[in-house]
């Protein structure tokens, strides 16, 4: 990796791409101020490089403040809390310029695996995963082959990875030795102070020091954390094992993102041999396996067989999935398949859900609207391509919440259903589900990823429905 020469521009890009009002950590500072005053951008470009090439930072920069959320009303048992993590606001900014640097010398060197979805730019996040795996299962099932899959969960995944093995694995991707110094030095002074309901319950002189994981907050944690696991990737694609889709594609043998992890392969032998390769590594590397949310599944000639678990050379035992259960993988039920009649009830409930209460709050009309199309739509808008959403369904779908929405006297019946849709400036600004659909589907037809996935892996009987190849006539749209 290339020596990191901190600029003005390197600021003001890490800055720019900032939320302004962030929640900060002990330094109080917003993005919006260091968004507002340029003049800063140069100084703090001066201290940067200063506190690189010196390999230290104060201990101010690496404390932050972990606020315990309660999930529910039992707030007795500290399982029960959700811990969120604010970071200094330099701090953040500085990781942000290292993490873009070192993102720039992963992607121009290819060392990141393609079957990690989690950081990869250009990505779709969670999307392109489910949609291989919904493939998976459609071949399956048509051509009643055999499949072994298994949905691998590690156990406090971002708690867990030792220190040694993240300044190991810094080395191993060559990453610059300034950047790996400094690094190394930061995470000895890693600490935290805790925070229930707005109160400090740790003494300033008496931080939590953080020995073990990642500092969570920042911008370079989801990569280095990525990178770590990284090398799993590696030894699953060389042992050659995997599911073939047809003869002479591409083996998958595992799909990635962040620590959710399946593994495929087409036989018991050889889903034994990826699954002892993961242990092996997660072993070595000091991390463990949540035996009690890892479920394993055993297809013969395109139905569900009943087995045991699996009993590998060390003490591990995975449940195995019957034809009626299922695993809940990326917000998905899945068995073979996803479960689509579950999955679109469940969906639809939230949905419903979301959107009364956005119209029961004292919210005024426009940020009704903010809130309908950025938080009650997107629960809609996640299964889209993934599930196969019929005209009818979405049309029946656009014209229920109508009707609340008439219910709760935000839409009068007689009004123009068209002008509801139109954007904020000309109409009402909503989102129709059935307009989202589609130009979700058309979004993911056109996907380099998939396309290159496609080309290399499948036929076109393959594909599912909501993925088929697009008409050759044009697409035309009415704009009156």
């Amino acid at each position: 990796m290339d020596p990191v020469i901190i600029t003005p521009d390197d600021v003001a890009e890490a800055v720019r791409r900032a939320p302004n009002w962030k929640s900060p950590g002990l330094d109080g500072l917003h993005h919006y101020w260091l968004k507002g005053f340029v003049v800063c951008h140069a100084v703090l470009a001066r201290q940067f490089q200063e506190a690189l090439d010196q390999k230290s930072l104060p201990s101010l920069f690496t404390t932050g403040i972990t606020h315990l959320v309660p999930k529910d009303r039992d707030t007795i048992d500290p399982s029960k809390y959700r811990p969120i993590t604010c970071l200094p606001t330099i701090y953040k900014t500085l990781t942000s310029i290292l993490s873009a640097r070192i993102t720039r010398h992963l992607n121009s060197n290819q060392v990141m695996s393609r079957a990690q979805n989690g950081c990869r730019g250009g990505a779709r996040g969670t999307k392109e995963p489910l949609l291989i795996d919904a493939v998976i299962g459609k071949v399956v099932k048509r051509n009643r082959r055999n499949l072994s899959a298994a949905w691998i969960d590690y156990k406090k995944a971002f708690d867990s990875v030792p220190h040694t093995w993240l300044k190991r694995v810094l080395e191993l991707y060559k990453v610059n030795c300034t950047v790996r110094d400094f690094l190394g030095q930061c995470m000895g002074q890693w600490s935290t102070i805790l925070c229930h309901l707005g109160e400090r319950m740790t003494a300033a002189e008496n931080h939590i020091r953080i020995r073990r994981g990642i500092f969570q907050g920042d911008c370079l944690s989801p990569i280095w954390f990525c990178l770590s696991l990284n090398p799993l990737s590696t030894l699953l694609e060389g042992s050659g094992r995997g599911f073939q889709l047809r003869r002479g594609g591409t083996k998958v043998t595992h799909l990635f993102y962040m620590d959710d992890l399946k593994l495929f392969a087409s036989s018991r032998s050889q889903f034994v041999e990826l699954l002892n390769i993961t242990c092996d590594f997660s072993n070595s590397i000091g991390m463990e396996l949540g035996t009690d949310k890892c479920a394993v599944l055993h297809v013969e000639r395109g139905r569900v067989a009943n087995s045991e678990g699996i009993d590998l050379s060390m003490p591990i035992n995975i449940r195995t999935l019957s034809e009626a259960e299922t695993y809940r993988y990326l917000g998905m039920s899945q068995n073979i398949g996803v479960d689509e009649a579950g999955m679109k009830q469940s969906v639809c409930d939230v949905f419903y859900a979301r959107l009364t209460k956005v119209l029961n709050s004292l919210l005024s009309g426009v940020n009704k609207t903010h809130a309908y199309n950025g938080w009650v739509m997107p629960v809609l808008m996640y299964t889209f391509g993934i599930l196969r959403w019929t005209q009818t369904e979405l049309n029946a779908l656009d014209r229920k919440v109508r009707t609340i929405m008439t219910s709760h006297r935000m839409h009068h019946p007689r009004s123009s259903v068209m002008r509801l849709y139109l954007p904020r400036k000309h109409g009402r600004g909503f989102l129709s589900a059935l307009t989202m659909h589609n130009r979700e589907v058309c979004s993911l037809r056109t996907s380099p990823s998939w396309e290159q996935f496609v080309r290399e892996s499948l036929v076109q009987a393959a594909w599912p429905v909501a993925l088929a190849p697009p008409p050759r006539r044009a697409l035309t749209v009415d704009h009156q």
